[in-house]
């Protein structure tokens, strides 16, 4: 079985190739989607692997019956240093516990109601702070830069959604949820008719929701043995909801861009080194590469791969599930030059999701790799992760 991974970047009938840092190294899609370009390896030089192809329905990542150009770049890992600055890469640079700098916090409307230790010995709200970064390495040619941020350590789990869910009251306040640092980037009326407007209605929304191709949902109309898991198939909107009550915002692309490659450093994964494999991440179910098995089961708590630890100590910055961002798909990454704390805010029907997923094969994995879904859109294999004021 392929699992969602067509690489389409498109929103509604408009389709364009995904065009990431540095390279146009594009894996072309026929057919069911299957690869048919190269890769460059990690600290190697970019070709152009070919130009985008049409993709047929099968395999594609986008809503059902649709078809659109399928494209795909990576970049290499640029000379990051095989060993972790704080310890034996096996740990991760957060080491065990993560703080990596940063901060352990419950007191989030989130975790108001967990342990302070239910993930893996501190708090699910844990987030680390993303120091500013200023003239970062250039992707295509354009310079980066960010005011300092905190990025949660964890993805939403499905008992932090819980919390939001019993305490919802419709949709945000108009101009809630916004960043910092880019004006128009808050809640939308306009957006009100795509979010349940009652908990009542959002409660069965997630219980009888279907998660596209695959129906694996971690949501359970009780409390049990998935607390600790990833909370998916929900879409845009309530990711954005979810972040605006929990007192942060969702990650703009830079945003999650600078957490994932370390800013200079320019990582092709979220840790040192360039190796991938199944210590570091949780992908290639569906037998893609790790495991056979497509089902509940593959979907394993947060934080499981410590070794994966990013720089600053985020997990599953790659695999576990794909993780929705405020950019639009209406243009490609970066939006502007230079880019200072941009974004792109042309709402178009369509967003962009990053980091890979559980199902996904390798080659979905590098910090570069984007994908872009229809807002309302719900797969069983994409999530959510907050950012906030540092």
């Amino acid at each position: 079985m392929r699992p969602l991974a067509g690489l389409l970047c498109c929103a509604g009938l408009v389709a364009y190739a995904c065009v990431v840092p540095d390279v146009e190294l594009v894996h072309s899609f026929a057919g069911a989607g299957e690869a048919a370009g190269g890769e460059n390896t990690a600290g190697g030089s970019s070709t152009t692997a070919g130009s985008s192809t049409t993709a047929g329905t099968a395999g594609s990542h986008m809503s059902q019956g649709g078809s659109a150009a399928a494209g795909k770049a990576a970049m290499g890992e640029g000379g990051a240093p095989a060993m972790g600055e704080g310890g034996a890469p096996a740990m991760g640079e957060g080491g065990a516990g993560g703080q990596a700098g940063g901060e352990l916090d419950n007191s989030e409307p989130s975790c108001k109601a967990l342990s302070t230790t239910a993930c893996h010995g501190e708090s699910c709200c844990a987030s680390p702070v993303v120091p500013a970064c200023s003239d970062c390495v250039a992707v295509k040619g354009v310079m980066l830069s960010a005011a300092a941020f905190r990025l949660d350590k964890y993805e939403v789990t499905v008992g932090r959604f819980r919390a939001f869910v019993d305490a919802y009251t419709g949709p945000p306040k108009t101009g809630s949820g916004a960043q910092p640092h880019v004006d128009g980037s808050g809640w939308q009326v306009a957006w009100d008719d795509y979010i349940a407007g009652s908990a009542t209605k959002l409660r069965s929304d997630m219980e009888v929701r279907s998660c596209k191709t695959l129906d694996v949902h971690t949501w359970t109309k009780t409390p049990g043995d998935n607390e600790q898991k990833p909370i998916n198939c929900l879409n845009w909107y309530e990711a954005f909801a979810f972040c605006a009550w929990d007192g942060g915002f969702l990650p703009s692309e830079l945003q999650w861009h600078l957490a994932a490659t370390a800013g200079e450093e320019a990582r092709t994964y979220p840790w040192q080194g360039g190796t991938l494999d199944a210590a570091h991440a949780l992908y290639g179910a569906c037998d893609n590469g790790v495991s056979p098995t497509c089902d509940l089961s593959n979907i394993l708590e947060v934080g499981s791969k410590p070794a994966g630890a990013g720089k600053w100590g985020q997990l599953d910055l790659a695999g576990s599930v794909w993780e929705w961002l405020l950019d639009t798909t209406s243009s490609s990454f970066p939006v502007s030059d230079p880019c200072s704390d941009c974004a792109n805010l042309d709402w178009n029907g369509g967003h962009h999701i990053a980091g890979g997923a559980w199902d996904e094969d390798a080659s979905y994995l590098r910090a570069a790799d984007r994908l872009g879904d229809p807002s309302d859109s719900t797969w069983y294999n994409v999530g959510i992760r907050c950012a906030r004021l540092p």
